[in-house]
């Protein structure tokens, strides 16, 4: 008996309007309130499914899902 494959499609959802609001804060010092914790430094890129900032040094990737919001740090 031979078994039937199953194929695996994965999908996220995509905000364009989210997408397009953190391109304009891209290289500037932001907050991001994750589900765990804020975290702040510089956005250093967006993808339609991460974004990437960098704090001290350090690349964090954040899954765009696990985002609450984000705004300019002071």
């Amino acid at each position: 008996m031979e078994q039937e494959r199953q194929s695996v499609q994965f999908t996220h959802p995509f905000d364009p309007y989210f997408y397009r609001s953190l391109n304009h804060l891209q290289g500037r010092n932001i907050v991001i309130q994750t589900v765990r914790n804020p975290i702040q430094g510089i956005l250093k890129t967006i993808t339609p499914d991460h974004v990437v900032l960098e704090v001290s040094g350090v690349s964090f990737y954040i899954r765009n899902q696990m985002i609450v919001w984000v705004t300019r740090a002071k």
